[in-house]
């Protein structure tokens, strides 16, 4: 399923990428500070490219992840989108069937997000994302207090129960944006400004994102 899904994300940002200008290339992608459009593009043609070359020393750090963007700077868009047609056969397949950790195309969906917000685009169907909501939509249960509940629900009325304490707080949400700030795509304060009842505490807002909270509030896309 990843291998499909990371497949349909590359082809999906391809075809933007191929027609965007230069400014559209060189604006800043609020979601990973200090990077441009172009920058995450190259981030995700040397994220394949090493898998294809088997060269992950420093996998998923920053340091790997800084490599792939300093070796791409100043290459045209359509050199890099070649480049990660060429490594995407061996990026897919050495995806997982389903997703339980960090993986590429966990990676090319959360940077898909964050380049179509940066553009000012909609976002992109629910198909595509859904899995991974599925996984990360338990994951703030993992630092709750043993004396506290999480119950997140989403606008389709799916639900995730977290912990089994007598203290119970509910969060109803979009399920996009859960995803994205499961993602760490969200601030603190767009997180805290969710449907929660009652309000929840600095501890259990902190306990979403993969990586960590961030306080820089992100574009939230049109539907």
């Amino acid at each position: 399923m990843l291998d499909a899904i990371y497949r349909a994300a590359r082809a999906r940002i391809s075809t933007l990428a191929a027609g965007l200008t230069e400014d559209q290339l060189n604006l800043a992608v609020p979601a990973t500070p200090g990077w441009s459009v172009h920058d995450v593009l190259a981030h995700l043609t040397g994220g394949a490219a090493d898998v294809l070359a088997q060269r992950l020393d420093g996998a998923p750090g920053e340091y790997w992840t800084a490599r792939h963007v300093a070796e791409r700077r100043g290459r045209p868009v359509g050199e890099l989108l070649d480049e990660w047609e060429r490594a995407s056969p061996a990026a897919e397949a050495s995806l997982p069937e389903r997703f339980a950790g960090p993986n590429l195309a966990a990676d090319v969906i959360c940077h898909e997000g964050d380049l179509r917000e940066a553009l000012g685009l909609p976002r992109i169907d629910r198909e595509h994302w859904q899995p991974f909501l599925d996984v990360l939509g338990r994951l703030p249960g993992r630092l709750l207090p043993n004396t506290d509940t999480l119950v997140i629900s989403d606008e389709l009325g799916q639900e995730w129960r977290c912990g089994s304490g007598e203290s119970v707080t509910v969060l109803r949400a979009d399920g996009y944006e859960l995803m994205r700030g499961l993602f760490s795509r969200r601030s603190r304060s767009q997180i805290a400004g969710w449907d929660w009842s009652p309000e929840p505490s600095t501890q259990l807002v902190d306990s979403f994102g993969v990586f960590g909270h961030r306080d820089d509030d992100q574009p939230i896309p049109v539907c």
